[in-house]
């Protein structure tokens, strides 16, 4: 009864959203602007009902200049200028170190959200990044002043707050694990769920759990897929490796830096 209930809640949310915009597909539409069968400039487009969202906003690391950016431009089926929502999962170069670009040399006006750790040490890291890359015209997509500028821009949310955005999409940050501050996204647009995934970690690490489980049930999930393929050994024997590495190099006269 309850399954009833939450299927003709949907296909109310979904007529309702039709009628007050007749002319929005009812398809999802989603682009990857970047990280389409690569790895690095993290960058997705979702596009139903009229509204469209932005997941990421990244580099990629093996190329420097305008092209290590995402397609942000050229590109026939996605208008950076009614991109509604920008939401960044983590602050790990290749997701989120063009947000400073698309905020201040493109013609986004959409609202960008992040969780307050993310937001925080992007700041630092992101310039960083822009006071590494000065010394070059070639490579240098931003300076310090624009990534400054841009946190004015940027918005924070808290894990499992939703917020309504752009009349009518709601976000929902979860845990992903992987690094401090990291999230998936959950975003619903006339009662369809879509959760972005970014880089996420299911086992719980020392200092972070592991990845959420939503409550709510996604229409589709959109997962990264980096290690999608590969076996990793257990935490404890890659401990146990990473110590006998630091011991061998400190008795040997060496030293060890730990970033």
């Amino acid at each position: 009864m309850l399954a009833t209930s939450q299927a003709l809640e949907k296909k109310r949310k979904v007529e309702a959203a039709h009628a007050a915009n007749p002319n929005a597909s009812n398809l999802v539409e989603f682009t990857p602007l970047g990280a389409g069968q690569e790895v690095g400039r993290s960058c997705m487009i979702l596009k139903y009902q009229g509204k469209t969202v932005m997941f990421d906003c990244g580099i990629h690391p093996g190329f420097s200049g305008v092209n290590s950016l995402p397609y942000l431009d050229g590109n026939e089926d996605v208008d950076i200028s009614k991109v509604d929502v920008a939401l960044i999962t983590h602050f790990h170069l290749d997701h989120c170190a063009a947000v400073p670009y698309l905020l201040s040399k493109t013609p986004f006006k959409g609202r960008m959200f992040m969780t307050h750790p993310t937001k925080a040490v992007f700041h630092q890291l992101i310039r960083d990044f822009a006071r590494g890359a000065k010394g070059s015209s070639d490579e240098a997509l931003y300076t310090e002043e624009d990534v400054d500028a841009s946190m004015d821009r940027i918005e924070v949310v808290d894990f499992l707050q939703t917020l309504e955005v752009a009349g009518g999409i709601k976000i929902t940050p979860y845990r992903a694990g992987h690094v401090l501050g990291a999230a998936m996204f959950m975003v619903e647009i006339a009662g369809m769920r879509c959760l972005y995934t970014g880089d996420y970690s299911r086992v719980p690490d020392r200092h972070l759990p592991g990845a959420d489980t939503p409550d709510v049930q996604p229409d589709m999930v959109v997962c990264e897929a980096t290690y999608g393929v590969s076996r990793h050994l257990p935490r404890e024997q890659r401990e146990a490796h990473f110590l006998q590495r630091v011991t061998d190099t400190l008795r040997g006269g060496g030293r060890v830096l730990l970033p």
